[in-house]
């Protein structure tokens, strides 16, 4: 009942409505169920879905215009195997520097992996790599420290 409503009935200008109310014991009860089934909502855990599968890119580029196959699989932070064994050597070269500089720009990483093999790989990403002969790695890729 609202507080006017109150006072016009006091005064006799209106006559006060009753309102039903339900008995106590039957309240109690209805809170006691919600209190229970609110307790219960409340222990539900959620559990960690699986992670997506992520998708490994391999490329085998014959010219250079693959270099931007290869930065767009990046940008859009896939890993990508670069293989350069069936690419001219000067067009790898170009293609190697294109790709470093799309690696270095997206704070990602470049890794030789075999002979003529590289792993591009995103920030999202984290690649371990323990080379055998380490001195080997160090001349080939400069910029890798």
């Amino acid at each position: 009942m609202k507080f006017m409503e109150k006072v016009w009935g006091s005064l006799g200008l209106i006559e006060p409505v009753e309102e039903e109310h339900e008995p106590q014991e039957v309240k109690s009860k209805v809170e006691e169920v919600e209190l229970i089934k609110g307790k219960k909502s409340n222990n539900i855990v959620n559990l960690p879905t699986a992670q997506k599968q992520m998708k490994v890119m391999v490329v085998e580029p014959f010219s250079f215009d693959d270099a931007q196959h290869v930065a767009d699989h990046l940008k859009n932070r896939k890993p990508v195997v670069v293989n350069f064994e069936n690419c001219d050597k000067e067009v790898a070269k170009r293609m190697i520097d294109f790709i470093s500089g799309t690696t270095y720009a997206l704070a990602g990483s470049i890794q030789k992996i075999g002979n003529n093999i590289f792993l591009c790989a995103p920030n999202n990403v984290d690649v371990a790599y323990s080379p055998h002969d380490e001195g080997i790695d160090k001349e080939f890729l400069p910029w890798n420290k």
